[in-house]
């Protein structure tokens, strides 16, 4: 027994100071006996976080090249610090790029579904609009075929979803889920064969190695200083609102069905962007309901305890307050009462209590614009 409580996996995790403008080295551990982990300084030679269990971080979470929120701070995990643990985990373990073409948000939906289905977890996604020099780089292995000017049509100044999902032989799992690049030839039931219309609008595109799919992550989600130039958010600002699918939700695989429903309660999703939100700005961008609802503290703390994914939602019919109409659709706070009194509400179907109840919407018709402009303005600077 005691050799169990101490088995453990160790990696390199790195963390941005911005006060003292360098980067900060430490092994981080993980014992998957009590789902802790500690952390241990390399320059001070110190333990830096005594261990501690950290709300939706389990071994699955580690990956080299994620982002970690722990008690504060974002890690990124780079390297593993000992052969054991490289041999343990990293031996299948892969990361693949794929990108949703041109599609209604209800298939973009049943396309994440899928694939999550089947294994690969979801690490990194936003809405972008492609330019001409972006599709050379992503298809750059066909930019001499006869069939590229066609795809460029396709795609050029059109909004797409790039992913990052992560998973065991990630890239050809990928490859085998999505099917042939024509869809009549693609075996029935994988995403081309389902939604797919010809080889260039085949609706979903899918990194072919492990090196591409590195360029292809590095590409699209770019680091801070290239963000205001590559790949920009996509927000309108323009009779908007806010929609967050919780970390809860997108741990248990329900962004998918999200989107589905969003799109069939009469919405688009104009922009999107998975974020991790710092403690800090979670209490911030919570503020209003502090000393006035008793789930205040455990609402920070399910914002921050993970990835989620912010939306900016429009109404498909314009002549509506985007804002009071989405409110509608996501429904009551509790899912319990939502079960009860509207059974056809997002809440209803997705939600789990009054904390995790899978979605956040702006409650005030004047927040939606507001709120979108906090997490496709402030956040992303």
């Amino acid at each position: 027994m005691e050799g169990a409580y101490k088995e453990k996996y160790s990696f390199i995790g790195e963390w941005y100071d911005n006060q003292a403008s360098l980067i900060r080295r430490y092994n981080v551990f993980y014992y998957p006996t009590d789902e802790t982990l500690e952390m241990f300084d390399l320059r001070t030679r110190k333990t830096f976080v005594r261990r501690v269990k950290v709300n939706g971080i389990t071994l699955d979470s580690f990956y080299i090249g994620c982002t970690l929120y722990i008690l504060g701070r974002l890690i990124k995990i780079v390297d593993f610090a000992c052969e054991d643990t490289r041999k343990k985990l990293h031996k299948d373990m892969q990361i693949t790029f794929i990108l949703i073409k041109p599609v209604p948000t209800k298939i973009a939906g049943k396309i994440l579904t899928q694939l999550q289905e089947n294994g690969l977890r979801l690490s990194k996604m936003k809405k972008a609009c492609l330019t001409p020099s972006d599709i050379d780089n992503i298809y750059r292995a066909e930019v001499t075929k006869p069939t590229y000017p066609f795809l460029l049509d396709h795609l050029t100044n059109q909004l797409v979803f790039g992913a990052e999902f992560v998973g065991k032989d990630a890239v050809s799992v990928a490859k085998e889920i999505i099917g042939d690049k024509d869809p009549h030839k693609a075996a029935p039931g994988t995403i081309r064969a389902l939604y797919g219309v010809d080889p260039v609008r085949n609706c979903i595109h899918a990194s072919s190695t492990i090196e591409d799919a590195a360029f292809d992550i590095d590409y699209f989600f770019p680091p801070p200083p290239m963000r205001s130039t590559r790949l920009r958010l996509t927000a309108t600002l323009s009779n908007c609102t806010l929609c967050i699918i919780k970390p809860h939700a997108i741990r248990e695989g329900k962004l998918g069905a999200a989107l589905e429903l969003i799109d069939e309660g009469g919405f688009n999703v104009t922009a999107l962007n998975m974020v991790i939100v710092e403690n800090i700005n979670a209490a911030e961008f919570y503020e209003v309901y502090k000393g006035i609802v008793p789930e205040y503290k455990g609402m920070v703390e399910e914002l921050s305890s993970g990835p989620c994914v912010a939306m900016e939602v429009v109404s498909q019919d314009k002549t509506l307050n985007t804002a009071v109409e989405f409110r509608k659709l996501v429904g009551p706070t509790d899912p319990e009462v939502a079960r009860l009194l509207r059974p056809y509400t997002i809440r209803a179907k997705l939600g789990n209590t009054k904390v995790q109840n899978a979605i956040h919407c702006s409650d005030l018709p004047e927040d939606g614009l507001l709120e979108v402009e906090y997490f496709f303005k402030i956040l992303d600077l």
